[in-house]
């Protein structure tokens, strides 16, 4: 997979309160491995795109829960289920590489209801 097209592009926030520029997908692929660890009190782990002005936050667990959030809070946040970790990586790569119209919803898919069920397995 291809690298970032700038580093100071993105940024990543750990499960545990850290957080740091981003600039490869390695950096992405351990960001994830955190999730494997069982902490409910840190049950998430994020990137944003500050030049776009949104973040991607993914949740551990099983059911796949994918947060979109716009940074100026006019469209969002969106809330999907069903991401496979790889489903995951695919998105947080998107949004390393700068591929914004893939990652931004389309349209309101489902929101604000966590506990709702959808048919959504991810956007586009």
């Amino acid at each position: 997979m291809a690298d970032a097209p700038s580093a100071v592009r993105c940024s990543i926030q750990h499960r545990w309160g850290s957080g740091e520029d981003v600039s490869s997908v390695d950096q992405l692929a351990d960001l994830l491995d955190e999730l494997e660890v069982d902490d409910p009190e840190h049950p998430d782990v994020w990137i944003s795109d500050n030049e776009a002005g949104y973040n991607v936050s993914v949740f551990a667990g099983s059911r796949g829960l994918v947060i979109w959030e716009d940074h100026d809070e006019v469209r969002g946040p969106l809330y999907m289920d069903g991401y496979s970790r790889a489903g995951m990586m695919e998105l947080f790569t998107m949004v390393l590489q700068g591929r914004t119209t893939e990652v931004e919803p389309p349209r309101v898919l489902w929101r604000p209801q966590l506990l709702a069920p959808t048919t959504s397995r991810g956007w586009g």
